[in-house]
């Protein structure tokens, strides 16, 4: 299952950005949002086509192509991605962008233009030991100095807003229900994907779930290995190399959906899930193993706690946000990727008739 990272110029220089967490932007504070690539860069077609729109508390904007193809061109992107996945994964960043910046304008937290300028000159210090100067790297990133300072503004705003609800009694709470990510704890996991499309209907969802469940039961009867019925049916396009849906070990941090580790983290070894939905479509889960991680001083990891704190409380924000917000996300762009041929996997099972499912989840 991929992990698929996105930054900006404010990010790089400032520790501050968005990370799509293989399908889902969560971030300290929101990054600069990218724009059309500039000249000397890779350039697309119509940059200003709106390719989503997004509707909340009665305001309205719009993501447009130029955007996303600054985003996606920034970071090498294997041959074997799923180029459809990648383009909801882009464009959900910028939304969750423009959907946190909405909710900051309306905390009306006070910036002072002295302390955004302060960060300027931090940025500026940053790009000088590189050799760089400011004007130079917002012309090749395709920004110009407001909206840099707009962002700064917006990324300090951030900072006061959770600085205001990361009460130590608060952090000790997050730290005692997320103990293992910052233990170390890791799991090995395997998984079977069978995906759904960005706008599956309930009923296409209901069948994909059970075309999962009859693959569950092929494994619970013992007629397939979960390995096996991974290199048979799973949708993952990282499985292409059969590697029977191992994920290898991983931690909390390691940059997966939380949908999906807040499940692997409670199984028990050796067992496996029931269907979990994800981004991508559903998934059984395999825990294989486990390695405890150490005990946690809250003063010394106070640091990192308030960082995990802030990027959950982003999440929240984001999941309210989205249950109001109107997003109607276009069709992907045919001329914003190559052309690159695609292998689809054996087709699972249909679901098999209600009198020999028994054994299967609900």
């Amino acid at each position: 299952m991929r992990r698929f990272v996105l930054a900006s110029l404010v990010a790089a220089s400032a520790a501050f950005g968005w990370s799509l967490a293989a399908g889902r932007a969560v971030a300290q504070a929101p990054a600069a949002q990218p724009k059309a690539a500039a000249p000397a860069g890779p350039t697309v077609s119509n940059p200003e086509e709106v390719v989503a729109t997004v509707d909340a508390n009665g305001a309205t904007e719009k993501v447009v192509k130029g955007e996303v193809f600054n985003v996606i061109t920034r970071y090498p992107i294997p041959p074997t991605e799923d180029r459809e996945q990648v383009y909801r994964d882009a464009v959900d960043t910028l939304v969750n962008t423009k959907l946190v910046t909405q909710f900051l304008a309306r905390q009306n937290i006070a910036v002072k233009p002295e302390q955004v300028q302060e960060e300027i000159g931090k940025l500026e210090q940053g790009l000088k030991a590189e050799g760089k100067d400011l004007a130079t790297s917002l012309l090749e990133n395709g920004f110009s100095l407001d909206e840099i300072k707009k962002e700064i503004g917006d990324r300090l705003r951030w900072i006061e807003f959770v600085k205001s609800k990361a009460t130590d009694a608060e952090l000790k709470k997050f730290l005692a229900a997320h103990n293992d990510l910052f233990s170390g704890t890791q799991v090995r996991a395997s998984h079977i994907l069978l995906k759904t499309e960005p706008n599956a209907t309930d009923a296409d969802k209901k069948k994909v779930r059970g075309q999962l469940l009859a693959v569950k039961k092929l494994v619970d009867d013992g007629k397939l290995t979960f390995a096996q019925a991974a290199n048979k049916y799973s949708q993952d396009p990282a499985n292409e190399g059969k590697a029977g849906g191992d994920l290898d070990y991983f931690n909390l941090n390691s940059g997966f959906i939380p949908e999906f580790t807040d499940v692997a983290f409670k199984l028990k070894k050796g067992s496996i899930s029931e269907p979990v939905e994800t981004p991508y479509g559903y998934h059984l889960i395999q825990v294989t193993d486990r390695k405890e991680g150490q005990p946690v001083d809250f003063e010394k990891a106070k640091p990192y706690i308030t960082s995990a704190y802030a990027a959950d409380l982003q999440r929240i924000l984001l999941t309210e946000a989205r249950k109001s917000a109107k997003i109607d996300v276009k069709p992907m762009p045919k001329d914003l990727f190559p052309n690159l041929p695609a292998q689809a996997p054996e087709a699972a099972p249909a679901p098999a008739p209600k009198a020999e499912a028994k054994g299967a989840a609900k």
